[in-house]
């Protein structure tokens, strides 16, 4: 989403992911392009392992539904050409493996590394920005997929078996780094999906050692992690769930379900909006992989430059709804969604329920990011109350004192400075839960008058207790521009059966910011909120 400030005359743009800052802006509508659909897929021996026509037919048929725009595609085998021109796409292949299929034209061959295993393109979109697209196939050492195949005790074989895709990939990075480092390629975003045929150490962590059995620090995926590429499914589906994310393999349901197809990007102001899983098709699905799709907002430059992503998340202290206080988990899912600005709900600093840990202070310490906490209470040898989280520095911390409710109640108030910017509020609200909403209105009201205040434009998000069209909404959204959820997706409680919207953000005033996205991810294991 995105916020401008007024003062200065500079716009941020944000995401709930959200938000947002001020200025003449145009209209978001007048100004996007379509979101770009990418697709990362695997065929299988050229799809034709259900039949010389039919399993071709199936995979034009699936790619034609999922209405993407490029495809990376592994085990073309022949069959390249075929779905192009079905698809009316430009054809880029390389060797007999990999190969590229755009929807728009295909500009210059960016190629490199060995033909079987890497094809790369510049592609030209109708409002002439360009995006370089990579197709990847990497090797492995030994199949860990098959059942049996895997030894608990013996990482270092496992490590082993995925060594030649780490070792192939590094060698493609580079050389599409020193491919791409020519001033005409400066702002081009980079794209880079295949099969990878190793796990990612993204989804290998402690907190889902219930479903995967041990912790892995796969290297495969640290390659692009670590020089700043972005995991699209893993960005838009933040908590780790090994049978949703699995891509590998719809045929093969007896060996080990991993996800092992990535699509990773980088630069040029790109942002995974949404991705999803393909592996099913009405007369039965062609390929021993799952096709993966990510969608990308590609907002223009001025607007990329100035862009805030915002989140509000009720923690619960941790407590995930298996019962586990794990806050390594909630740490995860918030480094998965990247956000520049967190408002935090239900933090514990130093109580005994959660292990006398300063959760905003950790929190900070494993995202790189200023942390500021506010009391509502003492509780259980230390304190309870709220926190917010800033990539940027924090200038100045209130704590805004609201009438009592059932529990004592504070409203979190931080001054954020980015850099070259005029710096804005972020206030951080969790009201008062009982169903009557007297308690609620009062703590509304005094944190209106608060508000009237602030010098500067601010964003106010957090755990409103209430449901749009209430009395507190009303009087705490007037004058504001509101991070709209999708209609369809945007109840924020209970996290394993969603039915409220009750978490909310606004940006104030309305002529400061402009919202571009906002979504809820589904995060069911990690709190009993939805991010």
């Amino acid at each position: 989403m995105s916020m401008q400030s007024i003062v200065a005359g500079r716009s941020f743009i944000a995401g709930l992911l959200c938000l947002c800052v001020a200025g003449a802006l145009q209209p978001v509508a007048a100004q996007e392009p379509p979101a770009l659909g990418v697709m990362a897929w695997n065929i299988w021996h050229g799809g034709r392992e259900d039949g010389e026509q039919i399993g071709p037919q199936k995979v034009i048929e699936i790619i034609r539904d999922s209405k993407v725009d490029l495809v990376a595609m592994q085990e073309t085998y022949g069959s390249g050409e075929l779905i192009s021109e079905a698809l009316g796409f430009h054809f880029h292949p390389r060797g007999t493996n990999v190969s590229i299929h755009s929807r728009w034209p295909i500009v210059e061959d960016l190629s490199v590394f060995e033909p079987f295993k890497c094809a790369g393109a510049l592609i030209e979109l109708p409002d002439k920005r360009r995006v370089a697209f990579y197709s990847i196939w990497l090797p492995y050492n030994d199949d860990v997929w098959v059942d049996g195949s895997r030894d608990p005790h013996d990482v270092e074989k496992m490590l082993q078996a995925c060594e030649a895709s780490r070792a192939d990939l590094e060698t493609i990075k580079q050389q599409i780094d020193e491919r791409l480092d020519q001033p005409q390629y400066a702002d081009v975003p980079v794209i880079i999906a295949g099969d990878f045929n190793s796990m990612s150490h993204r989804d290998y962590i402690a907190s889902a050692t219930d479903q995967y059995g041990l912790v892995i620090d796969w290297p495969t995926s640290h390659v692009l992690a670590d020089e700043g590429y972005r995991d699209a499914w893993r960005e838009t589906h933040p908590e780790v769930d090994r049978d949703a994310d699995r891509t590998w393999s719809p045929r093969f349901t007896d060996q080990e379900q991993d996800r092992i197809d990535f699509v990773y990007y980088r630069g040029g102001g790109l942002q995974a909006i949404d991705s999803g899983r393909i592996d099913s098709f009405k007369d039965g699905f062609p390929s021993d992989h799952a096709a993966v799709v990510a969608r990308f907002d590609w907002p223009t430059a001025a607007m990329a430059d100035n862009q805030l992503r915002t989140v509000t998340y009720n923690i619960k202290h941790g407590l995930g709804t298996d019962g586990h206080v794990d806050l390594q988990r909630t740490a995860e899912l918030l480094r998965n969604l990247r956000p520049d600005v967190v408002g935090l709900q239900e933090v514990d600093r130093n109580a005994r329920r959660s292990g006398q840990v300063d959760q905003a202070q950790y929190l900070g310490e494993q995202l790189g990011m200023h942390a500021a906490f506010g009391k509502f209470m003492d509780f259980q040898g230390g304190q309870y109350g709220m926190a917010i989280l800033s990539r940027h520095p924090i200038e100045e911390v209130r704590e805004i004192e609201l009438p009592e409710g059932n529990e004592p109640r504070i409203a979190l108030a931080c001054r954020v400075q980015p850099p070259d910017r005029e710096s804005f509020w972020v206030v951080n609200v969790h009201f008062d839960w009982v169903g009557d909403d007297e308690f609620r209105f009062a703590q509304a009201e005094r944190l209106a008058e608060h508000l009237a205040t602030l010098d500067a434009p601010y964003v106010l998000l957090g755990d409103f207790n209430d449901l749009p069209g209430s009395r507190t909404i009303e009087l705490l959204s007037r004058g504001a521009v509101a991070a709209a959820k999708p209609a369809e997706d945007r109840f924020t409680f209970s996290s394993t059966e969603p039915a409220r919207e009750i978490d909310f953000i606004f940006g104030f005033p309305r002529e400061s910011w402009q919202v571009r996205r906002c979504r809820v991810p589904n995060a069911p294991r990690t709190s009993d909120h939805r991010p």
